[in-house]
């Protein structure tokens, strides 16, 4: 949607090549939260990060001389689901746990239960960046990052091969983004991708296609690059 300050929330059509990565919202509110937002009778609204923000409102002045701030709509049955699948995941959980005997009796657990838990691992959709620690009381926890978004790195390297294969990308900078681009092939050819390296190619990608007049090809870039900075 776009705000019209005189008619309110408008539907706003964008390209079709950016409506898919517009759309796609991670949800990162708490169950609690979202079981309030599934009650609003107003409409759920979201704003873009700042720098896509700024992008479509370029577009928008280019497109018509006009800008309004452009924001994502959801419905309340869109939240009610993920509160469904979250209830649905955490139920297949406990059963797996009680299968395997774990029943945490008066919620306590005793220390074959735990042991038993620790030997299970259950991954619950994006959880990177995240610490879970079970059956340490009064410890400490540190945490060190090791690897990274494959998928972000794999997309993000096919998406500019097809722009400059394609000519998308103005001349002063096609050079650079070639280079960067051979920087990233390599390192995912690699058996140990150096991330440090494929961190500092990303911003240095980032500030280019920022520079750049492209915007299209930066509002694509950005969900890949945010996921590897």
């Amino acid at each position: 949607m776009a705000e019209n300050p005189i008619h309110g929330p408008i539907p706003f059509f964008a390209p079709p090549d950016m409506a898919e990565l517009l759309s796609d919202f991670a949800v990162r509110q708490s169950v609690p939260e979202l079981m309030q937002l599934a009650q609003s009778t107003t409409g759920i609204y979201s704003h873009f990060p700042a720098n896509i923000e700024h992008t479509l409102m370029q577009m928008m002045r280019e497109a018509n001389g006009v800008t309004m701030r452009p924001a994502l709509r959801f419905s309340t049955v869109q939240v009610q689901g993920v509160i469904e699948k979250v209830r649905s995941r955490v139920l297949e959980w406990a059963l797996d746990l009680e299968a395997k005997g774990v029943l945490g009796e008066g919620m306590t657990f005793t220390q074959q239960e735990k042991q038993t838990v620790q030997q299970q691992h259950y991954h619950f959709g994006d959880v990177s960046g995240s610490q879970i620690q079970i059956g340490s009381n009064s410890s400490n926890q540190t945490q060190t990052q090791t690897g990274g978004d494959m998928a972000a790195l794999s997309a993000l390297i096919e998406l500019l091969r097809d722009a400059i294969q394609q000519g998308r990308i103005e001349a002063e900078v096609r050079d650079e983004l070639q280079a960067e681009l051979a920087t990233l092939q390599a390192q995912a050819a690699s058996p140990k991708p150096k991330w440090a390296i494929i961190k500092a190619t990303a911003g240095s990608i980032k500030a280019v296609l920022e520079n750049a007049a492209g915007g299209v090809l930066a509002a694509q870039a950005l969900p890949y690059l945010t996921a590897l900075l």
